[in-house]
């Protein structure tokens, strides 16, 4: 997604991390996920974690941006864009540009959505993908949502101005943004959105919250 704030644009496709960059905890996260569910990727970035989440799933969609998706970069050590890779690698799977969700009807057993919502500095779309994931989720399902509550590697953010959950910064290669939500903000964000918290916990850096919609 590209957004115009105070000015400038931010990329935020940009802050996608290839699958070498992993979390060992999300990783493992996602391998104990049980009873082959269908899963919804939300903010599927690089496919960071998409061989664990084919690997416990029973199908898995992929979402991100249209221009995430369709871009010819680096993924998993090929030069290929996401929708290319998912279609050649994963029998079943598919990939679904965020600018068309409002059309799609499936509903998920399991939504994830890692390290997204801090890289979203505008309200407005942090309150569309709650919708969104409200909606796309099975009765029984849930959402886990993972994000960072501290991180030492984006330190120099916090010299840039202060915005929403985090901070505008702008570099050599352009202006970027980077929120810090702990687990007071996203269950507060959560609740405001109409969702009911499961269970919250920490590993690291990262705050886990299991959270469904309220029936």
């Amino acid at each position: 997604m590209r957004y115009k704030i105070k000015g400038v644009e931010i990329r935020s496709e940009n802050a996608a991390k290839p699958s070498s960059q992993k979390s060992s905890a999300v990783n493992d996260y996602i391998g104990t996920l049980s009873n082959a569910p269908l899963i919804l990727d939300f903010g599927c970035g690089k496919l960071r974690y998409s061989d664990t989440l084919v690997s416990v799933a029973s199908k898995v969609t992929f979402v991100d941006s249209d221009i995430q998706l369709n871009r010819e970069q680096v993924i998993r050590g090929e030069r290929t864009t996401v929708k290319q890779y998912v279609k050649s690698n994963y029998s079943g799977c598919k990939t679904i540009p965020y600018e068309n969700l409002e059309k799609h009807r499936s509903k998920y057993d399991v939504i994830t959505c890692t390290n997204v919502l801090s890289a979203i500095p505008c309200k407005k779309t942090i309150s569309e993908v709650m919708a969104h994931i409200s909606s796309l989720l099975k009765k029984d399902g849930f959402a886990t949502f993972v994000n960072q509550h501290r991180s030492s590697y984006f330190k120099k953010y916090e010299s840039g101005e202060r915005m929403l959950h985090g901070y505008l910064y702008s570099g050599s290669k352009g202006s970027s943004y980077y929120g810090i939500l702990d687990k007071a903000a996203i269950e507060r964000l959560l609740k405001k959105h109409g969702y009911e918290i499961i269970k919250t916990w920490i590993v690291g850096e990262s705050t886990f919250t299991e959270a469904r919609p309220n029936s």
